[in-house]
């Protein structure tokens, strides 16, 4: 394990010490980075020139690094054993997201590894996943979905000329790195414990009624 970056830079490669440091930020704190996404082909191209080396970094921050070739991206993975624990909204919104990307997938409806959603089909996924309903109005929405902008996995991307919808949802290949499919039965127990839970209270108003 190197001690400095310069012990690391290749003889003739144009790089810095500063860059190094640069790109490792760049990573820790973007989670995901694309080479296609703006700003983040330099990051991307240094990374993955010095694989072995910021493996090795980044492991001493308990992250492991996903070098995907196919979509070009590199994620950086949580190996800790105790990590913060995520809001429930936002931990929904990741599992529901995942699980439409993963439909989408099946259905062989990907694009260069995006999965592309409608407003509406977003709100009837998570509806039909949670029992619950996302905000209604655009600029909640839009807020509801931040968190996983800066997660890397989704992009806000404005709709055609035609469209009826202010924006769509591009949910991006990296989520699959972040939340993987054995993972997706959290969503399922979510649902089953919140169906039995609507039951126990529909069940405890009636009895209230009864006893009235």
């Amino acid at each position: 394990m190197p001690l400095n970056w310069e012990d690391v830079i290749r003889e003739d490669d144009p790089y810095e010490v500063s860059d190094f440091r640069n790109a490792a930020y760049h990573l820790l704190t973007s989670q995901i980075i694309y080479e296609s996404a703006h700003g983040q082909g330099i990051t991307y191209r240094l990374i993955d020139r010095y694989r072995e080396s910021f493996k090795e970094a980044f492991d001493l921050f308990g992250l492991s690094l996903k070098f995907d070739s196919d979509y070009r991206y590199i994620a950086a993975i949580p190996t800790a054993n105790k990590q913060p624990p995520m809001r429930l909204a936002d931990a929904l919104i990741l599992l529901v997201l995942r699980k439409a990307y993963h439909e989408q997938a099946i259905r062989g409806n990907l694009d260069m590894g995006h999965a592309v959603l409608s407003i509406e089909e977003m709100r009837e996924i998570y509806r039909v996943e949670t029992g619950r309903e996302l905000p209604s109005e655009v600029g909640n929405l839009k807020e509801a979905l931040a968190p996983m902008k800066s997660f890397g996995v989704v992009r806000i991307m404005q709709a055609d000329s035609g469209s009826d919808q202010p924006f769509d949802i591009t949910i991006l290949p990296g989520i699959t790195a972040l939340v993987n499919e054995g993972t997706l039965a959290r969503l399922a127990d979510y649902t089953v414990s919140s169906t039995q839970a609507a039951k126990r209270d529909t069940a405890d108003g009636q009895d209230m009624g009864d006893e009235q």
